[in-house]
């Protein structure tokens, strides 16, 4: 379950009373959770939403493309993972090389990614 701030308040706030002894006390950690480096990469300035759109889904993708499962349920992981990523990728590629062939920083962002594979 997710905290939002008002949650979060009111569970820091609860531990702050004189608490009979009996009661066991909360505590509650809050961490920030960063995507890997190649999930997350730095859109140029002037990228169009499309762009930055389909490199977040296939780097996703060539990330669970490059993973070696490590029993069957982690196979089954890995596929649901990469039909969810990579289906239409190579379609959408094409499509937004078209697109913005007249955008040399687009068709820059775009150039390192493989064409076919699916």
């Amino acid at each position: 379950m997710r905290l939002n701030a008002a949650m979060l308040g009111m569970v820091l706030l609860s531990g702050c009373g004189d608490a009979p002894a009996d009661e066991p006390s909360v505590q509650v950690e809050v961490r920030t959770i960063h995507p890997p480096a190649a999930l997350s990469p730095t859109p140029k300035p002037g990228l169009p939403f499309d762009v930055v759109a389909f490199r977040l889904k296939r780097d996703e993708c060539d990330q669970l493309r490059g993973e070696e499962p490590t029993g069957p349920a982690r196979a089954a992981a890995l596929r649901y993972g990469m039909e969810r990523t990579c289906t239409g990728t190579d379609a959408a590629l094409r499509a937004l090389r078209q697109r913005h062939a007249g955008d040399p920083a687009v068709i820059a962002a775009l150039a390192g990614y493989d064409d076919a594979i699916e």
